[in-house]
């Protein structure tokens, strides 16, 4: 059941995107809708090819890209952009290792958790010490950001400790990826809904002009 939810809302995403497209140009955000479009598609495939872990894979490094892209363009100090290069360049070197593997690719699935983490948290602090940002949740980035920072560090520990655990083990723990899953997908979808020019409103209407 939760398995089936999870797959539906890989569409929301999609769907909120294209239907809210204006309040969505200018904001980067088309590159989490392309994360969203692949990632349903991954899903597709996944249940109509036998080699299933290519596709994994493929998808671990391409999402990888997509987020890292999406990091370095949102930050905006120099120093602060290097992180996501660096990490681009380890990450790779994992995962082309891992590529041919026949089994889940824990470590580089770990080492993509483990990466992304720190850049949510980057991000996060760099909104909210930015004054040009009076509430960070009328942000839509805000909402992607805790979306993919809820996600990774969720699954984290099940991304490491998969291999080892046995078949009836990963099927009854992998209901926390499925459950998170769909927490990412909601939330992504309340950042494609939102408004541009929330905090602008907000101001316009809160504060007195006499001030």
């Amino acid at each position: 059941m939760l398995l089936s939810i999870a797959l539906v809302s890989e569409i929301l995403p999609i769907i909120f995107y294209l239907i809210f497209l204006k309040r969505n140009r200018g904001e980067g955000l088309w590159v989490i809708f392309l994360y969203s479009l692949l990632s349903f598609l991954t899903e597709l495939l996944f249940f109509g090819m036998v080699r299933r872990q290519i596709i994994y894979s493929c998808f671990d490094i391409i999402e990888f890209t997509l987020f890292s892209f999406f990091f370095y363009s949102s930050l905006e100090k120099k120093k602060f952009k290097l992180i996501p290069v660096i990490g681009a360049v380890i990450f790779y070197i994992v995962a082309s290792i891992n590529f041919t593997s026949k089994s889940f690719g824990s470590l580089s699935a770990s080492l993509e958790s483990i990466l992304i983490i720190p850049y949510c948290i980057l991000l996060l602090y760099e909104q909210i010490q930015d004054p040009t940002i009076i509430f960070v949740y009328y942000n839509k980035k805000f909402w992607v950001i805790i979306a993919f920072l809820l996600y990774f560090s969720a699954v984290l520990f099940l991304y490491i400790y998969y291999n080892s655990l046995s078949s009836e083990q990963r099927s009854n723990y992998w209901a926390i990826n499925n459950f998170f899953e769909i927490l990412k997908n909601i939330l992504i979808c309340v950042a494609f809904i939102m408004k541009k020019d929330v905090q602008r409103s907000y101001l316009t209407d809160n504060l007195d002009p006499d001030i």
